[in-house]
């Protein structure tokens, strides 16, 4: 047995770190079982239990003839187990290839227990490579993947645990307590018993997200009219929830110019490594990046000078280098009259608008504007929209996300709390789901993938559909 140790791949798992001892203890019998197992995955010999009960563990080598053999017996008046016989000899060859009987998903998952608590998102085939170096043991697939659900819920705990302490968790975050109370949409229906109960066929939830992503107010009620076809149900919760609240075609305020998805794609694959975590695992991993992303960002925007922020003072930079191609002509004290070769533009100052429309959609002066502007000796920064300025950028980054305490003390300080959102002794069972099969899907729906009828091309020469200026054939 002395060259059994050149046989194990890392110098950490020598023979002389996996020897047992007679009147060796165990805090339990699972503590020792599990110790037997990873000295006979360590030695590259096959285990094979012969008694396994509350009081005693007797377990041999698999091969015929050899005498190893242990005894493990429970000590009397106390929980742990002592070894009480021992023939540590091998005489056999051990096991000469890279599979294990002894490698289960439960060995598999507290191999790669540190690792995935570094790293959630070690993927199987990374475990699978990372056991074969460390022990040189070869395992499938799938025990990769179990072990890493199995390690990732003796870390995170399991999803009903995590459903089981959302009231207390939302007890003590600020933020979800002033969502629940201020935006009815986010946290009302999606949790609501009528909502999950109207919109259970397939096709009406598809149909409503196209709702919900119209951009006009004749797709929205187009797409309201399909729903209402299929079932009467969502009437009333259509009743109940104004479209303010939810579809973009009724948004009150200003798009400056464009509108995508690409702020929900970035939260979404910001965010990607903790799908896969309990409900309160992944509120306190977003929480952490939030308080991270606020702080650097804060921290941008304090070493920040201008008035503008960069992007935006960038562009006003440019238009204030075109303005001075174009003629000014002063009408009063707010309208200007700028003249190029092309076309004449008219300009007023008190209302911010220009007749190219490029001051209104973008929210930022325009070369029109700059040229008006720096004839009558203003500055063209100060007449951009506010949420391009640096101060508001400040100002969204200045909100504080309190810190959350242990969850060993939300049931103590929650205990007797009045006026907040959750009491601690609701029960709250996560949702009945029936997991599909094959690999989740984890791209992010662009707005471009829902059924929308396509924006018409118009030539700017020809003034005729379905061509742009460049591919007309007409002549010049």
């Amino acid at each position: 047995m002395a060259d059994r140790s050149l046989t194990v791949p890392d110098a950490s798992l020598a023979l002389s770190e996996h020897a047992l001892a007679i009147g060796q203890e165990f805090p339990n019998v699972e503590t020792c079982r599990r110790t037997l197992k990873d000295i006979a995955i360590a030695l590259h010999f096959d285990l094979r239990i012969v008694k396994s009960d509350r009081s005693r563990f007797i377990a041999k080598c698999s091969k015929e003839g050899c005498p190893w053999r242990v005894h493990v017996a429970k000590c009397p008046g106390v929980p742990t187990f002592s070894v009480r016989t021992l023939q540590g000899e091998h005489t056999c060859e051990g096991v000469n290839n890279l599979h294990h009987q002894q490698a289960s998903v439960g060995w598999v998952a507290r191999s790669v227990e540190a690792r995935i608590r570094d790293n959630p998102q070690f993927k199987p085939k990374e475990i699978l490579q990372d056991i074969r170096d460390r022990h040189g043991v070869a395992v499938s697939y799938m025990q990769a993947w179990r072990g890493k659900e199995r390690s990732m819920a003796a870390l995170h705990g399991t999803f009903e645990e995590g459903f089981r302490l959302l009231p207390a968790y939302c007890l003590f975050w600020n933020l979800i307590k002033h969502i629940l109370k201020e935006n009815t949409w986010s946290c009302g229906s999606f949790l609501d018993e009528n909502f999950r109960d109207t919109f259970k066929n397939t096709k009406l939830v598809n149909i409503f997200w196209n709702a919900v992503y119209a951009l006009t107010a004749a797709e929205f009620e187009s797409k309201i009219t399909e729903m209402v076809e299929i079932s009467q149900d969502v009437i009333p919760w259509f009743q109940h929830f104004s479209p303010q609240l939810w579809a973009v075609a009724y948004f009150e305020g200003t798009r400056y110019g464009h509108f995508t998805l690409g702020v929900t794609e970035l939260l979404y694959n910001w965010a990607l490594e903790c799908h896969e975590l309990p409900v309160v695992q992944m509120m306190e991993h977003i929480r952490l990046q939030l308080t991270s992303w606020f702080n650097s960002r804060r921290d941008i925007g304090m070493s920040w000078a201008s008035i503008l922020v960069p992007s935006a003072e960038k562009r006003v930079l440019e238009a204030i280098a075109d303005a001075h191609c174009y003629q000014v002509l002063r009408a009063n004290e707010v309208e200007f009259e700028i003249v190029s070769t092309e076309r004449t533009n008219i300009v007023d100052i008190s209302s911010r608008v220009c007749s190219c429309c490029r001051w209104q959609l973008n929210g930022l002066p325009c070369a029109h504007a700059a040229a008006a502007l720096i004839s009558c000796g203003q500055n063209a920064h100060l007449f951009a929209e506010p949420c391009f300025t640096v101060a508001s950028y400040r100002e969204t980054y200045s909100e504080i996300i309190n810190p959350i305490p242990d969850k060993c003390l939300w049931r103590e300080l929650g205990v007797g709390t009045e006026g907040g959102v959750a009491r601690v002794d609701i029960s709250i069972r996560p949702p009945k789901t029936r997991r599909p099969p094959g690999r989740p899907k984890k791209k992010v729906l662009r707005v471009e993938n829902f059924k929308r009828p396509k924006r018409v091309v118009q030539c700017g020469r020809c003034h005729l559909l379905g061509h742009s200026q460049k591919k007309c054939t007409l002549s010049i």
